[in-house]
């Protein structure tokens, strides 16, 4: 037997297709129109990353021209900044980080359904 259940035809693709499309493919917002080479985004580490290794991505978007706009350290590890193609680029591969996410405003949908 080669392993295969009658299922594997219709799993096989699953298992290779990504979570999310990279970093790179977002349509990132832009920090404002003064300074349009910068994105917006919400970076996230892994679970158990150690502060030193966040303090230091931080430092490495200051130094890149980037600016950290607020940090994350209850509900999950992170910060989120306002960066350059560059960093970010530079953050999607950095091996500690669990994902980047674009950052934008966001709302709650509520549908009234008395008297619907």
């Amino acid at each position: 037997m080669n392993g295969l259940t009658p299922l594997s035809p219709l799993l096989f693709p699953l298992r290779h297709q990504p979570c999310s499309p990279p970093i790179a493919s977002l349509a990132l917002p832009k920090a404002n129109h003064a300074d349009k080479a910068h994105n917006k985004v919400i970076v996230v580490f892994k679970d158990g990353t150690d502060q030193k290794d966040i303090t230091k991505a931080e430092n490495d978007v200051i130094a890149q021209g980037g600016e950290i706009t607020q940090r994350y350290t209850s509900a999950l590890l992170g910060f989120a900044a306002s960066l350059p193609d560059n960093s970010v680029q530079a953050l999607n591969i950095h091996p500690r980080v669990n994902y980047i996410e674009a950052d934008g405003p966001v709302s709650a949908y509520t549908k009234n359904l008395i008297g619907a």
